[in-house]
């Protein structure tokens, strides 16, 4: 018994980071909720920057008891204050209890104590961020490969994401295409290729929208450029507002050297019946590999 005891602490994992700051003996304020479906986590660094992050579906569902929202470490390695929201199902943030508890954070002039918030997310967090982001009129949100809502009557031609269609889009905030508008600054990256997420941000309108085009990095941007190593740079710029497009695409411009861009852009040619340009991306592709060691082994010399 003892041994499975054990082993069962190790797959649970230990104390979480977030723990470690706001425990009773912790150098910073903060609080841990549970609500039902969701929970929130919160420490205090200060004042001057509010960042709410929103769990996207890899992290939806997580058992572990050093469970991290998204962006913990980023958010702390900054020094800026973190409000996660986390998710045990593939929820889309559909939950009465959820938005009760925003709701509440906002009245009671939780959002208004900060010189800057940030909303921010990937896919279905990235959701949350938009549709949320109405609790803090004036703030900024980064949200990677959203979607806009997956309410039927809204998107009929949305047939991914069987389980969050399932919940109920009856409930406020359920389109953010309807709660962006009182946003300073709204980044949305995404694909242009990719056709499912291009409709889904093409229903958010408003002169304070920046359309950010990840060129080849599919529905996962936040997963190919943290492989990059821009995911961090890029979401410094963007929480803090100084985001620019031509940044952006400075920043991105080593994607053609990441195997996961590669893939992309060949399903997006095979698709269009441009065999030989996928030849052609291959090539180029070996070619920067090779130099890449070739480079790389002449510097170790």
């Amino acid at each position: 018994m003892p041994d499975n005891i054990d082993q069962k602490k190790e797959e649970l994992g230990g104390v979480p980071s977030w723990y470690r700051e706001i425990f009773p003996n912790g150098p910073r304020d903060g609080f841990y909720q549970k609500l039902g479906l969701h929970s929130a986590v919160y420490v205090d660094r200060g004042a001057h920057q509010l960042v709410v992050s929103f769990d996207n579906l890899a992290e939806a569902g997580g058992r572990r008891y050093d469970r991290e929202p998204w962006a913990a470490k980023f958010c702390a390695d900054n020094g800026w204050s973190h409000l996660g929201i986390l998710a045990q199902p593939p929820s889309w943030f559909r939950d009465k209890p959820l938005i009760h508890f925003l709701e509440h954070l906002r009245d009671a002039g939780f959002f208004k104590r900060f010189d800057r918030v940030t909303f921010c997310g990937a896919s279905m967090g990235g959701f949350g961020a938009l549709t949320f982001c109405d609790l803090s009129p004036g703030s900024t949100v980064i949200a990677f490969s959203p979607q806009s809502t997956l309410a039927a009557d809204l998107v009929p031609w949305e047939k991914r994401f069987g389980k969050g269609r399932k919940m109920d889009w009856t409930l406020p905030y359920s389109d953010a295409a309807s709660q962006t508008s009182r946003a300073e600054q709204v980044y949305v990256v995404y694909d242009p290729f990719y056709e499912d997420d291009v409709k889904q941000v093409s229903r958010l309108n408003g002169d304070n929208i920046v359309h950010l085009h990840s060129f080849g990095l599919g529905h996962k941007s936040a997963l190919v450029l943290r492989r990059m190593d821009r995911l961090k740079p890029i979401m410094k710029l963007a929480v803090t507002g100084k985001l620019s497009p031509h940044e952006f695409y400075q920043l991105i411009r080593n994607r053609k050297d990441i195997y996961m861009y590669r893939l992309h852009m060949e399903t997006y040619l095979l698709a269009r019946g441009k065999s030989g340009l996928v030849d052609m991306l291959r090539t180029g592709f070996k070619r920067r590999r090779k130099a890449s060691r070739n480079a790389a082994s002449s510097g170790s010399e």
